[in-house]
C-alpha cells in the first residue's frame, strides 16, 4: 500500500469508526430513554406481550418521530460499518474501471461514503419493512437492485463529467 493510499484508508477507517460509534451510542440512548408508544395506549403493550396485537395497531400508536430517529441511528451505524469496506472495494476494483476515476483520494472517499450510505439506507429500509411486518426477500432484493442501479448511473455521470473536462 502506498503512502497516499494508506492515508486514504486510515481516514476512511477513522471516519467509519466514528460514524459507527455515534450511531451505536445514539441508538442506545433512543432505545433506553425514549418511549416509542403513546402512553394512552398501554393496552397495546400488554396485548403485544400476550401476542394479541398486530403490527398495524402497534405502529399506529407509535410515535413516528422516535421511529425516524431510530432508523436514522441505524443508518448512521451501518454507514460507519460499511465505509472502510466500501473504500477498500473501490480501491481494489479501480483497476477494472477508468484509470482517471478515483485518482484523487478525497473523491474516492466521497464515493465510498455515498456507497456506504446507500447500504445504510437499504438496511434501514429493510428494518422499517420488518417493523411493518412487510419484509420479504423479493422486496429487499428489488430495493437493493434499485440502489445499485442508481450507483451505476452516478458512476457513469461522474465519468462523463471527467471525460468532458479533458
Amino acid at each position: 500500500m502506498e503512502g497516499k493510499d494508506r492515508f486514504g484508508f486510515i481516514s476512511a477507517l477513522v471516519l467509519g469508526v466514528l460514524l459507527f460509534l455515534i450511531g451505536l451510542l445514539a441508538m442506545e440512548y433512543v432505545v433506553n430513554s425514549w418511549w416509542p408508544i403513546d402512553i394512552n395506549r398501554l393496552d397495546l403493550v400488554r396485548a403485544a406481550a400476550e401476542g394479541r396485537a398486530d403490527a398495524a395497531s402497534l405502529l399506529e400508536a407509535a410515535n413516528f418521530e422516535i421511529i425516524l430517529v431510530f432508523l436514522a441511528t441505524v443508518l448512521t451505524a451501518v454507514t460507519g460499518l460499511f465505509l472502510p469496506v466500501s473504500y477498500l472495494l473501490n480501491r481494489r476494483f479501480t483497476a477494472y474501471t477508468d484509470r482517471r476515476f478515483g485518482r484523487i483520494e478525497s473523491s474516492r472517499l466521497m464515493v465510498a461514503l455515498r456507497q456506504a450510505m446507500a447500504a445504510g439506507v437499504w438496511v434501514a429500509f429493510c428494518l422499517w419493512l420488518q417493523m411493518n411486518r412487510a419484509f420479504g426477500l423479493a422486496v429487499a432484493l428489488l430495493v437493493a437492485a434499485v440502489l445499485i442501479l442508481f450507483e451505476i448511473l452516478m458512476q457513469i455521470r461522474s465519468r462523463t463529467a471527467q471525460a468532458n473536462l479533458q
